[in-house]
């Protein structure tokens, strides 16, 4: 427990208010203009905005993956550049090295995303109202979380920032996973915007429609019958990615570690 505290004290540091200040300005560029105008305007709707990155926001698709690797995902990297291995396995084990790492990075970069994403749906709501309240017979079906944000608004936003959790625990760990077989900080930091990239374009070239799509269900763009029920199965999904990921970051970070102790 001790060890896991440190490791969490170490992924507390200036990267990641950086990140999380960057994650909120990624869903707001998807929009600026019209953020802007609509601050200007004072006629605004909050849902709007969350809605128009969700529908094809380039920051929000490429560029919000990087920022949840940059607090922790590189550690495994300087550890490993610095021969510092030995040591810390000396204390921790070479197993238990691995889980905790991976376990306080992919936490990282959850709280990260959902902090982003928090901060600004709290700073939104205070300027402008959540939805259009005009809008009428909103279906369970609708996309973009549209009958939440008008019937249960609070829970809208909760939704939106464990979609952000899940964002970030997904990119962090493809970013330490990285770490693991290519020990280069520029690599690891720009690993999730290229796995983002081919897994969007992948699902295209296979034409995958939305409704199977679990980026589409992060993001709110699609939704099989509810919105928590969307919630769920992007849980589900993402678990498993993070755990085969974990599993070969653990096997993988295990050899590099005996290749250098019998040097």
């Amino acid at each position: 427990m001790h060890v896991f505290t440190n490791e969490l004290r170490r992924s507390i540091n200036t990267g990641m208010l950086l990140a999380i200040i960057g994650v909120g300005f990624c869903i707001c560029f998807d929009s600026w203009n019209d953020l802007m105008g609509s601050i200007k305007e004072n006629n605004g709707i909050l849902h709007y905005f969350f809605w128009n990155s969700a529908y094809g926001g380039v920051c929000r698709s490429y560029i919000l993956p990087i920022f949840a690797a940059i607090p922790f995902a590189c550690s495994f990297c300087n550890e490993y550049n610095e021969n510092a291995l030995a040591f810390i396995v000396a204390r921790e084990g070479k197993t238990g090295y691995c889980i905790i790492k991976y376990i306080i990075n992919a936490l990282c970069g959850g709280l990260v995303v959902a902090l982003g994403t928090a901060l600004l749906f709290l700073f939104l709501s205070l300027i402008f109202p959540i939805v259009d309240v005009s809008i009428q017979d909103v279906t369970l079906t609708e996309p973009f979380h549209l009958w939440l944000a008008i019937h249960r608004p609070v829970l809208y936003g909760f939704v939106e920032i464990a979609n952000g959790f899940l964002t970030g625990l997904l990119w962090s760990s493809v970013a330490l996973f990285v770490s693991s077989y290519i020990p280069n900080m520029f690599v690891i930091i720009v690993s999730p915007y290229l796995a983002s990239f081919i897994l969007i374009h992948t699902f295209r070239l296979m034409q995958v429609d939305n409704l199977h799509r679990f980026d589409k269900w992060l993001t709110g763009y699609s939704i099989i019958g509810s919105s928590i029920q969307t919630l769920i199965y992007s849980f589900i999904v993402i678990l498993i990615i993070i755990s085969i990921l974990g599993f070969l970051f653990t096997i993988n970070v295990r050899r590099r570690i005996e290749n250098e102790l019998h040097r």
